[in-house]
């Protein structure tokens, strides 16, 4: 239920990551179990709360679940709430204290806020032990939950921006060298290149991308797919035309088996000796 734009506010504040949803109490159960099912020894994780009332809050914490009755330390743990798109933060007071590992509870965080109470979609509330809040300005002292998620905190591998800038006016400039490309010897009039390699190196996808592109739209006429063997049967030749009923290029793609291991199988390679 969180929005992009909540994920990537409580994002900002734990630096380059992203949130994997590992629980929703709607869908798994409010109860105690159903959410050590699916979060216990997860971590990092962020706990989320949505009331009647139109308020999200919740809580960080960097350590697993568990049910084990104990209060785990955690200097890094937080409550929060949402006020419009802006994240109101509440740090942990007492880490020591920073969450109970609860048995019959969801996210149990020091004895201050509770999510799924006692296996009840209710909200367990006592500002000021371990973590100083306002009720009234975290969740408007409406104490029934609607839904609880808790997000595993991952690690964003995707760059911000694109490791290269990307001209694609160039694009136009390699086609047409490719259209009034001309064969050296006069009685070629077409170049032939083929395609060659192990199985799902990509060849017949490298023939379908590289006809869509000239014909202005995606084709598929190469069978292309993942498999443990050649999905090309048979050496074929493709030829390339300019557009929709347009010339053929000087160019035609040979397309093969996949090179395999086993005898017999796929394309097979006779060495020559001299």
């Amino acid at each position: 239920m969180l929005t992009k734009s909540q994920q990537e506010t409580i994002c900002s504040k734990l630096g380059r990551v992203k949130l994997q949803l590992l629980y929703k109490a709607s869908i798994h159960g409010f109860t105690g179990a159903a959410f050590h099912q699916r979060c216990d020894n997860r971590c990092p994780t962020v706990s989320v709360g949505y009331n009647s009332s139109g308020y999200v809050f919740g809580g960080y914490t960097k350590q697993p679940f568990s049910q084990s009755g104990q209060y785990v330390h955690d200097d890094q743990a937080f409550l929060f709430t949402f006020s419009g798109e802006q994240l109101i933060k509440y740090p942990v007071t007492t880490p020591v204290y920073a969450v109970k590992m609860m048995a019959n509870s969801g996210p149990y965080f020091g004895e201050a806020l509770v999510l799924v109470n006692g296996s009840q979609p209710i909200v367990y509330n006592n500002p000021g032990n371990y973590y100083t809040f306002n009720a009234a300005q975290m969740h408007g002292n409406n104490l029934n939950l609607t839904e609880c998620e808790v997000y595993q905190v991952e690690v964003n591998s995707e760059l911000e921006k694109p490791w290269r800038p990307m001209v694609w006016e160039q694009q136009t400039e390699m086609m047409d060298s490719i259209k009034s490309y001309s064969p050296m010897t006069s009685s070629v009039s077409q170049i032939r290149v083929l395609l060659i390699g192990p199985v799902g190196a990509g060849k017949s996808s490298f023939f379908n991308s590289i006809n869509s592109v000239f014909r202005g739209h995606v084709t598929s006429q190469a069978i292309a797919g993942c498999s443990t063997t050649s999905l090309t049967t048979q050496f074929r030749t493709y030829s390339l035309k300019a557009g929709r009923g347009g010339k053929p290029l000087p160019i035609i793609l040979c397309d093969t088996m996949g090179l395999e291991e086993t005898t017999g199988a796929g394309l097979e390679t006779i060495p020559i000796f001299r």
